[in-house]
């Protein structure tokens, strides 16, 4: 007889799921407080055949098997299928059985990590538990307990408040505009100081960074944490229609109002964006293609290139034109 066709018995210790949390995420969890092999747990649950390969993906469970998890951890099915999107999830290829209790596992689309502080207070935690969240949802600061949740390990910013202040920005532009543009704005921001980090072009901004990182104990300023109020105070320039419309339509002298109040939101020295040993800087390079994409975007393929130069177009030769 195997595991899942044998009655099901509470576990001794409780664990309580959290709101967005993944059903393996869950179980993990579960499992980790009564001392329990997970893979055991699953095969308690119902049939399947779990192992390490799905710790970072979700569980569809049909009715039998949410009824065994809900006397496992003595939690009301109705409360899980609330806590626990997976629950809800419609099996895309072959259809779960109806009387047997079964297990099967997807992948997350967009999983993220839960702050360690929040996961304790629902139970024993595993070292890391998983959330759904949307495609463009970017959660990256815990503001209840002050953590970064981006990577392993998680960072106390008690000593950084800035970075879960950029966290409430982040998400008043995400409400401004939307979450794709918001995390649009973000991306690229997120490029540019990798730029910045990477050519060490700004001496200001890379003595604030290796400061930030020291302040919560990340490894340096390659950490995102460490950048992470600079991109939020840049990313509201980058998708701004008016900033946008500016660089496109202004010529390249006229756009240097646009570096000069870039500057002066990261905190930095304007003299510093022009070109330095023969490379421009990442900034710099991003407007000078958003202007090079709209260009392509809305001038006749004869005049595209002779625009981007800068010189007088030339149009395409004609029929017989070689003979």
């Amino acid at each position: 007889m195997k595991r899942w066709q044998r009655p099901v018995r509470p576990l001794p210790l409780r664990a309580r799921p959290m709101q967005d949390e993944s059903v393996v995420s869950f179980v993990m969890r579960l499992a980790a407080a009564n001392d329990f092999p997970p893979s055991l747990l699953f095969r308690s649950i119902g049939d399947c055949v779990p192992g390490k390969h799905v710790l970072h993906r979700d569980a569809i469970l049909n009715a039998p098997a949410v009824d065994r998890l809900s006397v496992l951890s003595r939690t009301p099915a109705d409360h899980l299928r609330r806590a626990l999107p997976g629950l809800s999830h419609t099996p895309s290829y072959v259809p779960l059985p109806v009387a047997t209790p079964a297990v099967r596992f997807f992948s997350l689309p967009y999983p993220m990590q839960a702050c360690r502080t929040c996961t304790l207070k629902h139970g024993p935690a595993t070292p890391v538990a998983w959330e759904h969240r949307g495609r463009d949802e970017a959660r990256y600061v815990c503001t209840t307990h002050r953590r970064w949740i981006k990577s392993t390990p998680q960072y106390n910013l008690t000593a950084a408040p800035e970075i879960v202040t950029a966290q409430n920005e982040y998400d008043a532009l995400a409400m401004r505009y939307d979450q794709a543009e918001a995390a649009s704005g973000l991306f690229q921001a997120w490029n540019i100081t990798t730029g910045w980090l990477r050519d060490e072009r700004h001496s200001t901004l890379m003595r604030r960074w290796r400061t930030r990182a020291e302040a919560i104990g990340a490894a340096g300023p390659a950490s995102a944490a460490a950048r992470f109020p600079e991109m939020i105070w840049l990313a509201p320039m980058l998708i701004h229609p008016g900033w946008r419309t500016h660089i496109i339509h202004d010529g390249p002298r006229r756009i240097e109002r646009f570096f000069r109040r870039a500057a002066q939101v990261v905190g930095t020295d304007y003299e510093l964006f022009p070109d330095r040993n023969g490379r421009e800087d990442p900034l710099v390079t991003w407007a000078l293609n958003l202007r090079s994409c709209h260009i392509s975007r809305t001038l006749p393929l004869s005049r595209r290139a002779s625009s981007l130069r800068g010189t007088r177009a030339t149009p395409l030769p004609e029929s017989r034109h070689f003979a």
